[in-house]
């Protein structure tokens, strides 16, 4: 098995480093392992210099009623929640999990508390997570964990008036994403 964060390198201009990965050996093979300081900027922490780490901080939670239930994703066709409160990747620093690796945080077992190593935490004070809807947010250090449980799942229909009080986008420079009303993000 082979993680989602090698199955992405074409999709952000690596194809080299893609071509290079052998999928007939195991992601910590020797050969493969060859390639571990490669690792794209992307899986590491925005605004931190590139070093000799190998440890990703990015992650998707896998469960049942989550957005990845197993080794596949689902559509965005498969979600009856809004796309829009719901997550599809999670910051996580301190699980110190190879890039390569084919290992995730896991919804029955992590920690729902903020900067738990265990669960969603960050090298900064609130931990970013990537919506289906492509919006990037951070979470309050006092987000309650039902609301965290609640935006983790795809169709639980919990009410989420309260994420707005506990959420923030992204202030990294990026286009911010905003609400039309076909529920469609506008610029």
């Amino acid at each position: 098995m082979h993680s989602w964060r090698v199955l992405l390198l074409p999709f952000l201009d690596c194809d080299e480093l893609y071509a290079r990965y052998d999928f007939s050996q195991p992601w910590n093979s020797e050969d493969n392992l060859k390639l571990s300081k490669q690792m794209p900027s992307v899986y590491g922490s925005h605004n931190v210099p590139p070093t000799e780490d190998v440890y990703t901080d990015f992650f998707v939670v896998v469960g049942e009623d989550m957005m990845w239930p197993g080794a596949v994703g689902r559509s965005q066709k498969e979600v009856t929640d809004d796309i829009g409160s719901t997550i599809l990747i999670v910051e996580n620093f301190g699980a110190n999990i190879h890039w390569m690796e084919p290992r995730d945080l896991h919804f029955d077992t992590m920690s729902f508390q903020m900067q738990d190593p265990q669960g969603l935490s960050s090298r900064y004070k609130k931990p970013a997570v990537a919506l289906a809807d492509g919006a990037v947010l951070r979470l309050e250090a006092d987000m309650p964990d039902f609301l965290l449980r609640a935006l983790l799942t795809i169709n639980g229909g919990e009410s989420l008036e309260t994420k707005e009080q506990y959420t923030t986008f992204m202030e990294d420079g990026r286009l911010r994403q905003k609400r039309g009303p076909e529920n469609t993000p506008q610029p």
